[in-house]
């Protein structure tokens, strides 16, 4: 399962992202305008849904399909939360919550791991499925720079480095097919092998409109400036 190993240094590792902080502060931000159940798909360690708990009275609702992912969630806010926190093992395909919600959101790129457009249908039906009438979906992922990823293609690039460990990335890129394979290594033993995919705008749009979505909005970063044709991401509001 893909972070099983890169689990205990997950936040560490993200953190080499330049949007990590942003895009945290920017689901943070959206959940909070929210009194009701909130809904994450990919919890992860719990960066995000941890910070929701502490500013709100929200109960949050964790899915992620990785075992170890979880406990690093359960380990480090569950027990602080353990009122307010529900953490569910999940295939995002066939979600399936107690009962709908409000709000979802699925952060920091990780409809990137949805291989192929039914994958991405399967995702966004099931979302719908979830959501109260009104109710609110937001995911985001990368504009792919082909001039960055021939740049950076085959080196190892640095994510974060301590005294005790040094954690690096290496991507090949398929183009044609709109898919990375990435290798993480830390102190330079391989953690994590992976592939992962990008879209543009305009086919991500056509199953947003045959799921039956409206988009409320489509910012261009996390700052919530409209999205261009110069824009690096691709942030998505989604209302059901």
């Amino acid at each position: 399962m893909i972070y099983s190993q890169i689990s205990q240094y997950y936040n560490k590792w993200s953190s080499g992202n330049k949007y990590y902080v942003a895009s945290g502060k920017f689901y943070i931000e959206e959940a909070l305008k929210h009194n009701s159940t909130i809904v994450e798909l990919g919890v992860g360690t719990g960066r995000i849904a941890g910070e929701i708990l502490k500013k709100s009275m929200n109960k949050v609702i964790g899915v992620d399909n990785c075992e170890e992912m979880l406990k690093q969630t359960e380990k480090q806010i569950k027990k602080e939360y353990a009122d307010r926190l529900m953490l569910l093992k999940q295939d995002f395909r066939e979600l399936k919550l107690p009962f709908k919600c409000e709000y979802i959101y699925m952060p920091f790129r990780t409809f990137g791991h949805l291989e192929n457009n039914e994958d991405r249908t399967r995702t966004l039906k099931a979302v719908k499925k979830n959501l109260l009438s009104g109710g609110v979906f937001i995911f985001d992922h990368y504009v792919l720079d082909q001039g960055w990823a021939q740049k950076v293609s085959n080196e190892q690039v640095l994510m974060y480095e301590d005294s005790d460990i040094r954690i690096t990335d290496e991507y090949s890129f398929d183009f044609n097919n709109k898919k990375m394979h990435c290798i993480v290594r830390c102190n330079d033993v391989i953690f994590e092998s992976f592939e992962f995919y990008w879209f543009d705008v305009k086919s991500i749009f056509k199953i947003i409109k045959e799921v039956g979505f409206k988009v409320k909005n489509l910012y261009g970063d996390f700052n919530r400036s409209e999205y261009t044709n110069k824009s690096v991401n691709q942030i998505w509001v989604l209302e059901n």
